[in-house]
């Protein structure tokens, strides 16, 4: 199954249809790197055919720019209403997902979207995980929607 195809398509109609900010997709990245330079992160479990954490990762400049944009509001700083809206992101990611599996007949469960803000924190998943890493960009700066995954 072509993940990176199908979370670049989510995000481009997800951002078409509900947030209506302009963003173009680079190439998924390669490199195991962590530090991203990111201060807020959304992100969904997901169970079934695929065991997977399924995250948004933004610069607060960026998570704000998304959450505004999306609520139709001015967001001074990474609070409350970014955080929700960041996680419903994830979720319609998620359920992108799990409706490109529904098409192969393979079952998704999705967990409830859980955010995480701050200067230093760290995901971690079990060694052996399979991991798809996709740059965004929008005129406010860089994001990445992260899978990482396994399969059952």
């Amino acid at each position: 199954m072509e993940f990176a195809q199908i979370i670049k398509s989510a995000t481009e109609e997800i951002f078409a249809s509900m947030i209506f900010l302009d963003l173009s997709c680079a190439a998924p990245l390669t490199s195991e790197k962590e530090d991203l330079g990111c201060y807020v992160t959304a992100m969904i479990g997901l169970s079934g055919d695929l065991n997977a954490i399924l995250a948004i990762h933004c610069p607060a400049k960026v998570g704000t720019a998304i959450g505004g944009a999306m609520l139709g509001m001015e967001i001074e700083e990474v609070d409350d209403d970014t955080k929700d809206a960041l996680g419903e992101i994830a979720n319609m990611l998620a359920g992108g997902l799990k409706e490109a599996f529904a098409i192969k007949k393979l079952d998704l469960l999705l967990a409830i979207p859980t955010t995480i803000s701050g200067n230093a924190y760290k995901i971690s998943t079990p060694s052996g995980s399979n991991r798809i890493l996709l740059p965004f960009e929008i005129e406010a700066g860089r994001f990445y929607v992260d899978l990482k995954y396994s399969l059952s």
